[in-house]
């Protein structure tokens, strides 16, 4: 059964279906869009996102927003899909921000509710428990490297470029880029890279441990996918609850979070998937994951 979500086709069970649009009209909105913002394509287990405004430079506006939601709550919900890279058309632009044009005609209030709708959605992108990369293919500035940080891996094409420049502008990230920066490259390096606006080349990025791998922009797809494929070697719940504490480790204490660790591996050793990892480690074989 086929059902539409927002301006993505989904298809699914007539169950699925109905929940989808009750979730839909439990939010009470329903969008209609003549321009298709973020494609989704699901091939053997992996969903990609793609940005599909390369001509304005993939930027954010109010229609991306939701469209991106909607391709989170798929991603989330759907057990056939095991993880998410994100990405973008084209081989210039990740996503260059907000869409300026929008910005332009736009107040306070709006700007405010913007604001916390892209914070928002990259807390669910952050909080996905599911393994999420970002194959950043070009320019990803402000709210695009804000985006690309709320991804638990960055693979950059060679022509990447990262960068938080609104304070050029005379503004402050507002997606929570200073304050990812800040976590992922302590507060020195932080300082710098906020308070000089700088734009960082792929190599410096993964240099200071913005990304995690540079390749040539032909072979980021590929690169990405083997990426995720080595992380979807592991068992899925093992996948979440880690990715559960290594977000959470700066914010628990030590003691807290060693006594975290030591019950989800409890929890995982009661597992189907525990049981069958060690059986498939003892008999020398490669494991048949179930995700319980």
């Amino acid at each position: 059964m086929a059902c539409l979500r927002g301006s993505l086709l989904y298809y699914g069970s007539g169950r699925e279906c109905k929940r989808w649009t009750q979730h839909v009209l439990n939010a009470q909105e329903v969008y209609y869009m003549t321009e298709q913002h973020i494609l989704l394509d699901v091939h053997e287990t992996i969903a990609t996102a793609v940005l599909n405004r390369p001509a304005k430079g993939n930027p954010f506006d109010w229609s991306t927003i939701k469209e991106m939601e909607e391709v989170l709550y798929r991603v989330e919900h759907d057990e056939s899909i095991r993880g998410m890279i994100l990405t973008a058309k084209g081989d210039k632009y990740f996503c260059v921000g907000a869409d300026i044009k929008m910005m332009e005609s736009i107040g306070a209030k709006e700007y405010g509710e913007f604001l916390l709708a892209g914070l928002r959605m990259n807390e669910k992108i952050q909080r996905c428990r599911k393994p999420t990369i970002a194959a950043v293919n070009g320019v990803a500035l402000g709210a695009g490297c804000e985006i690309a940080m709320s991804c638990d891996l960055r693979i950059a094409s060679e022509t990447a470029t990262f960068g938080v420049p609104e304070l050029k502008l005379g503004l402050v990230p507002g997606w929570g880029g200073v304050y990812r920066i800040a976590r992922l490259l302590g507060q020195a390096k932080a300082m710098e890279i906020v308070l000089t606006a700088a734009h960082l080349p792929a190599e410096e990025a993964k240099r200071v441990g913005l990304a995690s791998a540079v390749t040539a922009p032909e072979s980021l797809t590929e690169e990405t996918r083997a990426y995720m494929k080595k992380i979807l070697r592991n068992a899925p719940l093992g996948i979440a609850f880690a990715k559960g504490i290594i977000r959470s480790a700066p914010e628990m204490p030590f003691y807290a979070g060693e006594n975290l660790e030591a019950m989800t591996s409890i929890i995982t050793f009661l597992t189907k998937d525990g049981k069958e990892g060690m059986e498939a480690f003892f008999n020398k074989r490669e494991p048949t994951w179930s995700g319980t």
